[in-house]
């Protein structure tokens, strides 16, 4: 995928002012529009028959951003609990992979859109700019924003549940997040815990789990007791690597952001979007006493390894 990606970005095709291009589309994912959308509602349509339902109360989701063969029978199972009549804003917050950024960078002034095959999602830019003016984002620049896959990979579905004639188009306020230490996590949870409290504001958390193997330089692994999905297999070390999982998840169940980090230290789990999860976790932090409180349950995981056909172990979701 990453020499495409690079011809692709080192094309001469020029951008779009205003507008975000589903750079990742035709690779990461099905880049036809009649293609991607018969692959998503039929991985929601698996959802629901397994007794997903729409959830009205719904504030948060954690989805995973790995290629949509490997990840989005997970992503499905927290989007299918979305409910897009009452979802009139999301904040999108992803780790930036490839860039170095200093603190939290939002999309540049004049980005309007992010495109995808799905049809446009529209921008909140009055909440951007109230953003912009506490003077603590930095400014994305667009190549760095498309060449970013965190965020994209959670559009086909969000375009695919809001992007309807029928009702106004639900807003993005996308953010990437980059280096931060805990003090500035908690301070950022602060900033955005406003947000949380909105009506019709859900926030989308992108981040996959447990990178493991060689190629990924890490091999450590977790007790296999505390495995759910993979205590049988299909490969030995499935269980062990969930067991690793486990334990990080019921402290983000737990909005133990301290317990998070301690963890995250000792063991080293190579979770992408860790810093994302903990400025969320401050968020809920922020937010208690002003809401009502929120309760945080995983409804899903997986690891590629166990898709048919694949190899021995490498990425969790």
């Amino acid at each position: 995928l990453l020499p495409g990606l690079r011809e692709f970005m080192g094309s001469s095709r020029p951008g779009l002012r205003g507008v975000r291009r589903p750079t990742h589309a035709g690779s990461w994912y099905e880049g036809d529009p009649d293609l991607l959308r018969d692959e998503l509602q039929q991985m929601l349509g698996t959802e629901y028959a397994e007794g997903a339902m729409a959830d009205p109360k719904l504030k948060a989701v954690i989805s995973p951003h790995a290629g949509l063969r490997y990840s989005g029978s997970v992503a499905a199972g927290v989007f299918a609990r979305l409910d897009p009549a009452t979802v009139k804003q999301v904040v999108l917050i992803g780790p930036s992979h490839h860039a170095y950024l200093e603190g939290c960078a939002l999309p540049g002034e004049e980005v309007t859109k992010y495109r995808t095959p799905l049809g446009d999602l529209p921008l909140d830019l009055d909440t951007l700019a109230e953003l912009r003016k506490t003077n603590q984002f930095s400014a994305l620049p667009m190549d760095v924003d498309e060449a970013e896959h965190s965020i994209e990979m959670q559009l086909p579905f969000l375009a695919l549940l809001l992007h309807s004639p029928k009702r106004p188009a639900a807003t993005l306020v996308p953010m990437l997040v980059g280096q931060v230490d805990a003090k500035s996590e908690a301070h950022y949870g602060r900033l955005l815990a406003p947000l949380l409290m909105r009506e019709g504001t859900v926030f989308v958390i992108s981040s996959d789990f447990c990178h493991w193997g060689a190629q990924f330089g890490y091999t450590r692994v977790g007790s296999p007791g505390l495995a759910k999905t993979y205590r049988d297999g299909p490969h030995p070390d499935n269980a062990k690597i969930e067991g690793l999982d486990r334990e990080g998840m019921t402290l983000i169940e737990q909005q133990d952001a301290d317990g998070f980090r301690k963890y995250l230290h000792r063991e080293g789990n190579t979770i992408c979007g860790r810093h994302p999860i903990l400025v969320f976790l401050e968020t809920l932090a922020a937010a208690s006493g002003n809401t009502s409180p929120i309760a945080v349950d995983f409804v899903k995981y997986a690891q590629s390894s166990a898709l048919p056909g694949m190899p021995p172990p490498r990425t969790a979701s």
